[in-house]
Formats: structure tokens, sequence, C-alpha cells
């Protein structure tokens, strides 16, 4: 194995109690596992222990790393070392394993590790098997047994933290320290909630958080805190610690689901719309992720986001213009991440169109009715009528009536006036003739 360099010792730990596991039998080295407690707490961190569901992190194959202070000569031979070594080797095949040591070898609670060349020794028991674990290590297996050291037949054995029933033995016996994230989201606030566990009563009072990946925990204090942080893979760390001493870190990437980015404009112009008609408004949104959106529209302006899809149709049909209304869009990606975007709709009036009626004969002296028909689109329009009768008498009224004093022919118009200021104008004739005399 290489050299790792150690300062000095300077600081002893004295072993008061060791918690052996209940089922381990010295003759076949079944749960070869064990549990010490120290007097005082050691300053550091300790590494994290594999779980029961990570089986991937010690497949076959991968690239192990082993850690000791054991013999260096092949069988054992020889002193301790002065010095920690360490060398990394490939886990082994479980197969390949048992067709070494036949019943010897139980795959349920023991792994093999082996290059022929690097191997634990006599001194090494009880430490480490660490597997990658992103950018450090984790606990996947504990020095166990072998026949030799660094035999090319013969591997290493280690005690499989990773099975079930030793990885629960494991964890009921340890503080931890672990938290949940709530969806993470870059427009809402985030709760991260420690799920720590200690063994004794009382176990962690004081929760520390680093948001910010410098390394020190003085962002947030409690057991559950809010924060926000950016789109993306996210570092956030926690250190639990109890009054007694003991203290556990843990590191996460948190994923941050960015909120997508809406646009309800057509450049930077609002949409326009006479009074009556309808319009078509369109939007489009990016996500940072590129995932899917949805689309909806309060078109109304009630909060309600009634009208799905990325186009819409906008309806001027009972609004009276000339007004500006506000549309808005909402665009929500799959985890819940949504954003708004507004623009303006321009409703202009449309005039009136006047209607004065038929040409006319008549007599002179006769009264003559006058009805005004008139199309208007908008909505609640008020409309005033003016009659101009080509003789210089005039009158206002949706009905009127009006009689000739000489014979001619008249021009007779119909102004509308809406009280938007639309305005329209018909006219009619009319032949007025003397009446027969009898």
């Amino acid at each position: 194995m290489g050299h790792v360099a150690v300062d000095q010792i300077t600081d002893v730990y004295e072993v008061t109690a060791v918690d052996v596991h209940a089922g381990y039998d010295p003759n076949t080295q079944a749960n070869d596992v064990a549990m010490l407690r120290l007097n005082r707490p050691a300053p550091y961190e300790p590494v994290r222990v594999i779980a029961a569901d990570e089986g991937s992190k010690w497949a076959p194959g991968t690239p192990a790393r082993i850690i000791g202070w054991g013999a260096t000569q092949p069988g054992g031979g020889g002193p301790p070392s002065n010095d920690l070594l360490e060398a990394d080797l490939p886990i082994l095949n479980d197969g390949n394993c048992s067709a070494v040591y036949g019943f010897a070898f139980d795959p349920g609670t023991m792994v093999c590790a082996w290059d022929g060349t690097h191997d634990t020794c006599q001194g090494d028991s009880g430490g480490p098997l660490l597997v990658p674990d992103g950018g450090g290590f984790v606990l996947a297996g504990v020095t166990s047994w072998g026949i030799g050291c660094a035999d090319p037949v013969f591997p290493g054995v280690y005690t499989r933290i990773g099975a079930p029933a030793l990885n629960a033995w494991v964890m009921a016996r340890f503080p931890r320290a672990s938290f949940s994230v709530s969806p993470a989201h870059t427009d809402r606030p985030i709760t991260f909630t420690s799920t720590s566990f200690h063994p004794e009563s009382g176990g962690f009072t004081t929760y520390r958080w680093d948001f910010d990946d410098d390394g020190v925990f003085d962002d947030a204090t409690g057991e559950t805190v809010t924060g926000s942080l950016r789109e993306g893979l996210r570092p956030v760390a926690m250190e639990a610690s109890a009054l007694g001493g003991d203290r556990a870190v843990t590191r996460q990437l948190v994923s941050v689901n960015g909120a997508p980015f809406a646009n309800a404009a057509q450049g930077n112009t609002a949409y326009q719309v006479r009074e009556g008609g309808t319009v078509g408004v369109t939007g489009s949104a990016i996500d940072p992720e590129g995932q899917a959106l949805t689309f909806a529209w309060d078109l109304d302006g009630d909060g309600t986001f009634e009208t799905p899809g990325a186009t819409a149709t906008f309806s001027a049909v009972r609004i009276d213009g000339p007004v500006t209304r506000v549309v808005t869009l909402q665009v929500c990606d799959p985890p819940g991440a949504c954003s708004t975007a507004s623009s303006l709709v321009r409703v202009s009036n449309v005039a009136p169109r006047a209607n004065a009626g038929r040409d006319r004969r008549t007599t002179v002296g006769k009264r003559i009715r006058f009805v005004a028909g008139v199309a208007d689109p908008g909505f609640g329009d008020t409309k005033t009528f003016r009659w101009r009768f080509g003789d210089r008498r005039q009158a206002r009224g949706r009905i009127v009536r009006h009689a000739y004093r000489r014979p001619g022919r008249y021009v007779v118009t119909l102004i509308v006036r809406d009280d938007d200021g639309g305005v329209d104008v018909d006219r009619l004739r009319i032949r007025v003739v003397k009446k027969k005399r009898r």
C-alpha cells in the first residue's frame, strides 16, 4: 500500500465500550462488525456510511480504497507499519469470490476486493473499505479476513456494510446528519428540514446550515429553515451537534428547478381590436431545464387562468371602446414552477352605422314619421340622433315627425353620434307635391 502523510499524533482517545454484533461468529466471521465508544467526541468529520439501497456504488469492478497500519509482508509477516498506508483495488464479483472460498464466503454479509497485488493484512482488521462518492468516499465495508496477504489467488474479504440487516445494525448505533428538502424552485422559498438521527436521548440540539458553499455553517440556524437558491445543482450542507460534543455533517446537491420565463406580448406593441371584434393573443416561454410547459390565459382580469393554450382569442363583443385591457399569461413547468407575463389589448371605438330609411313621396303639410335605424357593435354606447330636413329645419331624437310647407325635392340627413365620438351620416330623399284639389 502507498504511504499517507499523517501529522504527529497529539490527540489520543480511549475506548470505553465495545458493542459487538450479537450474530458474530468467530468461526465463520459472519456479521463481523462492532461499534466502539470513545471517551470523548473527536473533532473530525466522519466518513459517510453506505445505505442499503446504494448497491450500485460498490458494484463489481468499482475501484475501492483500503487503509490501515497493518503488516506489510505477504502472509502477515513483519511488524505493523508506522505510517498509515492506502491502496486502490477493485470490488470482486461475488461469484468469483465464492469460487475461491466456497461456503466460507457468505455473499449476504461479505464482499471481496482484490487485484492480486494489493491487500489488507494482519493489523488492518476493522479498517475501512471505501468506494467513491461524488468528490469523496463512502464506507462500504470493514476489513474482516482472508487467506494470506496480497495472495495471487485469495482475495481479501470485507464485511458487507450495505447488506440490509448489517446496515440497519450499524445505522442504529451512531449519530448522523441528514435533511429533507421541499420542492426546490427559484420562484418560492425552499424549506430545509433536518432528519438527523442520534442514538441517545436528547440527541442533536443545534443545526447550522451552509447555503453558499463557503464551508462555513453561518447561513441559517434551526431544525427547519427556509432559503433560496439559484437554479441548477446547488450544494447545501448542514451540521448537527449535540450538547455532549457529538457532531455530524451532511452535504447534498439540491436540484433547484428554475421557473420558466413567460412572454405574453407581441414585440413592443399592444394588441389592437375594434369593439365588437376579436383578436388572437399569442404567448411564448423559455424553460431553463428545457421542460415541456403548459400555458393558460386570464383574459378577463379576474385572476383565474381559465383559457388553456399558448394562443387564445380575446373577445371585445361586450366591451365598450376605446379602452385598454390587460391579459395575463401563466406558464408552468411539470414540477410546478410558474411565471406570469402580461400584455395590453387596446379596444378601439367603432362608429355606429346610421340608416335614415327609404326615400319618400309626400304632400305639402303632411306630417312624416322618421325612424333612425342604427347598428353599433359598441357595448353600452349612448347615441344621439340629429335630423336635418333640407328646409332649414332640424330635429333631435331617434323618432321624429316633420311636415313640409312647400313642394319640392329635399334631402334629409341623419347624423348619429355615440358617446365615444363615433359619427355616421345617412341620407334619404323626399319629394313634396301639392295636394290635389277635389
